[in-house]
């Protein structure tokens, strides 16, 4: 038999293996354009900055997330503004948003926490509409609100492709997503130093693409992604109907939402610390999202001096990671409840 050849591109940078996948994923999120970048803390400052966020702006936000969420929103120049958090959700509250608007705000960016997606739609009728709302989505690939894919609700949505995510490569890399096309061209621009050809500029951009090698394995992993989430999703319903009630309060899902369990993370009702050695002991891996707010970080704590918000401040002190892969069988499932329960 003659033997079957494919022809390879000798490309590394910005060529077909980057279209497709960013075809593909567009396609998978029902958003008009994906853009591939270098890392999803890239993704967020170049989504803020497509949509006008720059010096002297304000970005409202959770202080309870990862610290690339808020190292962006300096990074584009801007101040953040926190908001507390829903104490069941564990999602900013997007009630008291409105409260924290001024007319130097300039975007919102909720961010899907765990994977557990945020009421975009309810949130864009709390906010004047020249506000741009900039999805953190890079916990939250596959999770949906209403039946729209997380991501692509709001202005702006971004992901990162760590490989420790639902979908993730063998490096880094990230994407924005959005359907506003003005958005799309200026991110595209910017991922190349705001060059529209190898001796012109339009804008000041930067150097963050998504190589070739990762969008070729991005493409090859995007159609089991679905199907791995529904794997989470059978481990956190066994956790979250086996665990001892008296021991967590598990995070709660907001109606029509579809987490992908990035994570799961819940509050323990007890001695936290105490349950993270036992399960040490026992060599069962636990972590802590997040041990402090990010106001309380070292280079925000002077501009926040005095901020105080009660529910993620006892969410800080409370929350515990448990095992969450989908790899994870059964059997260990098992085995992990029953340690558990005997605490």
């Amino acid at each position: 038999m003659g033997r079957t050849w494919r022809r390879w591109s000798c490309r590394y940078i910005l060529a077909e293996e980057l279209q497709q996948f960013e075809d593909a994923f567009a396609s998978y999120l029902g958003a008009d354009h994906v853009i591939g970048v270098a890392n999803g803390t890239d993704g967020l400052t170049l989504a803020l900055q497509a949509a006008g966020v720059g010096s002297g702006d304000e970005v409202i936000t959770t202080p309870f997330t990862a610290i690339p969420t808020v190292a962006a929103i300096v990074d584009a120049g801007a101040r953040p503004v926190f908001v507390d958090i829903c104490a069941d959700t564990f999602l900013m509250d997007i009630g008291r948003v409105a409260a924290a608007v001024t007319e130097r705000t300039k975007a919102v960016m909720p961010v899907h926490i765990f994977g557990n997606p945020v009421d975009i739609r309810r949130l864009r009728s709390l906010i004047p509409s020249r506000i741009a709302i900039v999805e953190d989505a890079a916990q939250a690939h596959g999770s949906s609100s209403g039946g729209r894919m997380c991501g692509a609700m709001g202005d702006l949505g971004v992901f990162s492709f760590y490989p420790t995510k639902n979908l993730g490569g063998y490096g880094d890399g990230g994407a924005v997503a959005t359907s506003n096309a003005k958005y799309a061209r200026n991110v595209r621009l910017r991922r190349t130093y705001g060059m529209v050809d190898k001796d012109h500029m339009v804008v000041h951009g930067v150097n963050s693409r998504l190589d070739e090698l990762q969008a070729a394995i991005l493409r090859c992993k995007l159609p089991y992604l679905d199907r791995q989430n529904e794997v989470r999703r059978s481990i956190a319903a066994r956790y979250r109907a086996e665990l001892r009630s008296d021991l967590f309060t598990h995070q709660a899902i907001p109606p029509d939402g579809v987490p992908n369990y990035h994570v799961f993370v819940a509050r323990m009702t007890r001695d936290r610390d105490r349950m993270v050695e036992y399960l040490d002991k026992h060599r069962i891996q636990t972590n802590i999202y997040y041990p402090l707010p990010l106001y309380r970080q070292e280079p925000l704590a002077g501009d926040c001096r005095g901020l105080h918000l009660a529910n993620v401040e006892a969410l800080c002190r409370e929350v515990i990671a448990l095992p969450m892969y989908p790899e994870l069988e059964s059997a260990v499932v098992t085995q992990i409840i029953s340690v558990i329960n005997s605490f």
